[in-house]
């Protein structure tokens, strides 16, 4: 009998609330109030600082393969690394590449590659012709590079065009400019 009458006030207690629009009985207080931070917060802790974490040195995102050169390593990466396209010039590839160029090159370098683009007369320094000499004589490897770490003033274009095979079609399209430029001549 005394098993009953502490079980049934167990679950009275349990099953109490203080009323309509009132906070209910708490007996174990932390489930209720947990400390919870939401992504992109203010820690009350630190409010100087967001709550994103950073990772732990040395992770990598899954699918995510480091770039092994640096910014400055320009003639390794020319030497080193080997157009995966190379020779492939499918229309769906220099679709791919053309789409690329236009949104992000095109501004600057011109929609021929002339360095002649809408915003090129507003720069001080003015982006250099791709389809120059120059241009022409550099590896696919070194246009990748430019593409992927950027250049004097240029700046990187690797988190704008994430997927390496597109930076590739850029380089393809690139590549057909500088053909068109032989054809005409």
């Amino acid at each position: 009998m005394i098993k009953k009458l502490f079980i049934l006030s167990v679950l009275f207690v349990l099953g109490c609330n203080a009323g309509k629009d009132k906070t209910n009985i708490e007996l174990v207080q932390g489930m209720m109030d947990q400390e919870s931070i939401k992504a992109q917060d203010w820690d009350p802790k630190n409010p100087h600082s967001r709550t994103m974490r950073t990772p732990p040195a040395g992770t990598v995102p899954r699918g995510y393969t480091p770039y092994k050169y640096k910014k400055y390593e320009a003639d390794l990466a020319e030497k080193n690394l080997k157009n995966p396209l190379a020779g492939v010039f499918t229309p769906q590839v220099l679709k791919e590449g053309h789409k690329y160029f236009q949104i992000y090159c095109a501004l600057c370098h011109g929609a021929q590659g002339k360095g002649d683009g809408q915003i090129a007369a507003y720069m001080p320094l003015k982006p250099p012709p791709l389809i120059s000499e120059r241009v022409k004589n550099f590896k696919d490897g070194r246009i990748f590079h430019i593409i992927t770490m950027g250049k004097g003033v240029m700046g990187s274009y690797a988190n704008q065009i994430i997927s390496p095979k597109s930076r590739w079609a850029v380089v393809n399209y690139i590549r057909t400019l500088q053909r068109k430029k032989k054809a005409e001549k």
